[in-house]
């Protein structure tokens, strides 16, 4: 009888364990937030109707701040704010600016180490400007409607990403005349985040 007391404890043990390591092993990683950064280049047409600032070029996309607040993991509501852009324009040029975008970020595939994202968004920009001698001023504004397509790749748990994205956008131009004007552009994409995972026992 001890034996058979014996030989069923070491079993219950065994089983323990095994359902241990399976768990951790297929242990699934759901986002509750994270941030980041993304970079790279395109065309925008956006005309402020301002000296000196072409309406149409190409330029690059340098580091943007990137924040993501999760809703599940079907959906996360993005900022981006293209800060060293912002920074850089206000320092070369002579007026301010100012701009960043909002998007409902939909993950149809998640969670998964390798996730196609689809984003409508909406977005504001903002411009003034002043001529040297202070006499004559100027501000504009634009409404943005962009949206952006891409694939995202994350190491096993699920803690950072490589993105992939493609950024065409449409924007109304409200210009320093008082005019309005159609503008808009596109952008490919690189991204880098790193998240703050909630962990449970489910399967991919």
């Amino acid at each position: 009888m001890k034996r058979f007391r014996l030989a069923t404890i070491l079993l219950l043990a065994l089983t323990a364990g095994h359902a241990s390591v399976a768990e951790a092993q297929y242990a699934v990683g759901h986002r509750v937030f994270g941030g980041g950064t993304a970079f790279g280049g395109g065309y925008m047409r956006s005309d402020f109707q301002f000296p000196g600032i072409e309406p149409g070029r190409w330029f690059p996309l340098l580091p943007t701040i990137e924040l993501k607040v999760f809703l599940g993991d079907l959906v996360s509501i993005d900022l981006s704010v293209p800060v060293v852009n912002i920074a850089a324009s206000n320092a070369l040029q002579k007026h301010f600016f100012f701009t960043g975008e909002a998007f409902v970020n939909f993950h149809p595939n998640a969670p998964s180490t390798f996730e196609l994202f689809v984003a409508p968004g909406v977005g504001l920009s903002y411009a003034a400007w002043e001529s040297d001698d202070g006499k004559s001023k100027e501000n504009a504004w634009a409404f943005h409607i962009p949206v952006r397509v891409g694939m995202e790749f994350s190491n096993a748990r699920r803690t950072f990403s490589f993105t992939t994205a493609v950024r065409p956008f449409f924007s109304l131009v409200h210009g320093g005349s008082g005019g309005n004007n159609a503008g808009g552009g596109v952008f490919l994409e690189l991204g880098l985040n790193a998240y703050a995972v909630k962990y449970t026992g489910d399967r991919y």
